[in-house]
Order: C-alpha cells, then sequence, then structure tokens
C-alpha cells in the first residue's frame, strides 16, 4: 500500500465551511515540499506555487496552492496518533525483515522549536530501525525531562519480537525495561550514577570476578585518520544479591566497556557499564552497543546537515512535531531508494530539480 493510500485514514479536522483544500492535497503538498527541501511553511507555499503542474498530476488541488497560515492551521490541526499510525504503518510495509533488528530510541532538541524559553524546546524521540537505517516511530515532548513518559508511550505500541532496544542512561528505570520484556523484546540500557544502587552492585560484580574467562570477553581494534581504538567489552551474569535481584529481575548479564583511544601520541581511556536482558555474548554485546550510536550519526546528524532541522522555525509545537515527522518520513524515503547511489543531500536536490524523480521517490 503507498503512503498516501495509508494517509487516507486521517480525519479532517476542520469545519466544513473551511474545507476550500482539500486535506490530503495539503498533506502530499507539505510532503512533496519537505522532500525537495522546504523547511518551512513559507518555503513550502513556494515550492507549491512553482510546483502546482506536477502537483496535479496526482492530486486535484481544484483550489490552488493554500496560503501558509493556512497550511500551517491544518497539518498542526491533525491527530497526532492517527499521523503517525499511518506513516508507521507504511514504515512497517517496507522494512526489510532481519533475523535479529537493534531499536535504537534516542531524543533529539529541535533548538528552533520554542516559545519564551528555550528550557521548553521540541524534544522529538524516534525509533531508530538501525538495521534498516530508517526512523519508524515518533515521539514529542515540550521537556527533555519528560522524555521516559514518552519513550514508555512508544513501547506499549511496538511490537519488539525479535528486536534489541538500546537506551540511554536516563532510561534505566525498571518500568521501561517491564515493557521491553512485556513486547517481547531484549534490552540493552547504559548505566551511570543516576542508578547508585545498580551501578554499586554491578561494580561488586566486576571487583569480585578476578579470573575472567576468555569466553565472557571481546577485543576490537580499529585505526583509522590517524587514531587507533581499542575496546574491550566484557560481559558476566547479573549475580547480584537477592535484593537487587528482585528489583531488577529482567537484568541477566552486566556490560563494561573499557575503550583506549590514541590520537597523535596522546592516549585517552574511558570506561561505560550496561544492563541487559541478553544472554552472555560479548561479541554480539560489542557489535549492539556500537550500533546503538547511529541514531546519532546516521539519524540526528543527518537531520541536521541535510534537513537543517536546527534551523526549523516553527514556535507552536503541534506543526513543529508534525513537520519532525515528515522530515524523517522524507529522509526514509530517500534511504530507501535504490536506484542510483549517491548522497542523501544530493538525491534530496535531485527531488527539488527533477520531477520525475521526485515522482519515482514517492510514488514507487
Amino acid at each position: 500500500m503507498s503512503l498516501l493510500q495509508q494517509l487516507e485514514i486521517l480525519e479532517d479536522p476542520r469545519k466544513d465551511i473551511n474545507k476550500r483544500h482539500d486535506l490530503l492535497d495539503v498533506v502530499f503538498l507539505v510532503l512533496s515540499g519537505v522532500l525537495s527541501g522546504a523547511s518551512g511553511w513559507k518555503s513550502i507555499q513556494d515550492f507549491g506555487d512553482d510546483q502546482l503542474e506536477w502537483l496535479r498530476q496526482h492530486r486535484k488541488f481544484e483550489n490552488g496552492i493554500p496560503r501558509r497560515h493556512c497550511i500551517a492551521n491544518i497539518i498542526k490541526a491533525l491527530d497526532s496518533d492517527l499521523l503517525l499510525q499511518a506513516v508507521m504503518s507504511w514504515l512497517n510495509e517496507n522494512r526489510k525483515s532481519q533475523s535479529k533488528t537493534i531499536l535504537a530510541i534516542d531524543g533529539k532538541t529541535l533548538r528552533g522549536a520554542w516559545r519564551e524559553n528555550f528550557q521548553h524546546a521540541l524534544h522529538v524521540v524516534s525509533a531508530f530501525d538501525v538495521e534498516n537505517g530508517v526512523s519508524f516511530y515518533q515521539g514529542a515532548t515540550n521537556r527533555k525531562g519528560k522524555e521516559a513518559k514518552v519513550v514508555h508511550e512508544m513501547l506499549d505500541v511496538l511490537t519488539l519480537n525479535n528486536t534489541v532496544v538500546t537506551l540511554d542512561a536516563l532510561h534505566c528505570q525498571m518500568k521501561t525495561m517491564e515493557k521491553v520484556i512485556a513486547a517481547k523484546g531484549d534490552f540493552m540500557i547504559q548505566l551511570k550514577g543516576n542508578r547508585q544502587e545498580l551501578k554499586s552492585a554491578v561494580d561488586t560484580v566486576f571487583e569480585a570476578c578476578n579470573d575472567i574467562s576468555s569466553k565472557n570477553e571481546f577485543l576490537q581494534t580499529t585505526k583509522g585518520h590517524g587514531r587507533e581504538e581499542v575496546r574491550k567489552v566484557t560481559q558476566l551474569r547479573a549475580d547480584f544479591d537477592k535484593e537487587v535481584s528482585q528489583k531488577w529481575p529482567h537484568i541477566k548479564t552486566i556490560i563494561r566497556v573499557e575503550t583506549e583511544r590514541t590520537l597523535k601520541g596522546e592516549t585517552a581511556k574511558s570506561t561505560r557499564q550496561y544492563v541487559s536482558s541478553l544472554e552472555l555474548n560479548p561479541e554480539e554485546a560489542a557489535q549492539i552497543i556500537r550500533k546503538h550510536w547511529a541514531v546519532e550519526n546516521n539519524l540526528h546528524w543527518v537531520l541536521d546537515v541535510v534537513f537543517r532541522e536546527d534551523s526549523l522555525k516553527v514556535s507552536d509545537p503541534e506543526g513543529a512535531k508534525h513537520l519532525a515527522l515528515f522530515n524523517r518520513v522524507a529522509l526514509n524515503i530517500i534511504k530507501q531508494h535504490q536506484g542510483f547511489k549517491d548522497s542523501l543531500a544530493a538525491k534530496r536536490r535531485k527531488a527539488a530539480w527533477n520531477q520525475s524523480f521526485r515522482s519515482e521517490l514517492l510514488m514507487g
């Protein structure tokens, strides 16, 4: 089913007297504009004015292109849950199946999307399918400190069978682990001092294990750009005392990553810890931990550099949240294109300049 067909589930929030422009026409306009480089309401309107003939090849647009304020009002009034449901259904149909999916959940602040106080800037949380390189779920809050609630809402609707969910230390919570396990998934969560009792228990297990078997360790060395990095990953069973085990029953293993990075003759060392529901397999643990950071390099960085998301100037939180979702849909569309090899930025430019290529991306 095409994305436009999925979007037909959207309910029009307007009263009949205000329905001058068809709802799906406006949604298609926004998606096409974002895919072609538009980053705000005015640029979407400008795109529509310039590309009306092409737009009418796919939708009627009987009353032409709506003005920017009209576009903004329609998009921000959409039902967020239905919009997300339509997009998620389409993305799930287009994801390639993998033996085990790694789902990195992480948040990103839209620095330009705030009113009066930067502390209330929109914070968008994405579920990023590392293996397929697509973001297929999104939640949002106006405070970074409320990210945990958004993640819990995500986990309530995601099917996580044969999936490992990776999260940073903010989400090292019993409730988060319970929700992942209830959805038939596994977790790999970073551990820091915000869970001091658990961290002390993990430290105790590592300190008590003086003779660590080679089956519990994995050593990896990488070189490049004048830098050498050695990572030793140690994974042990979570042999906590009774009280800690009862409090954190889903933790099966604990992981320590010791990194030694040498650049220009100077060496820096660091140590990180993780807790997991996975069985012992330090090589697998090492790969999962490294792949978690793909959400920074392959999603957040791309959204900033290619989609200029940090420059988004939309103060209304609902409008900004929905535009952020369109950004992620457009990114996924470009990433899934296999017609020829080129950078994401180059394909986005081509979508702006070449109507046939834009049609190919949107219609398959």
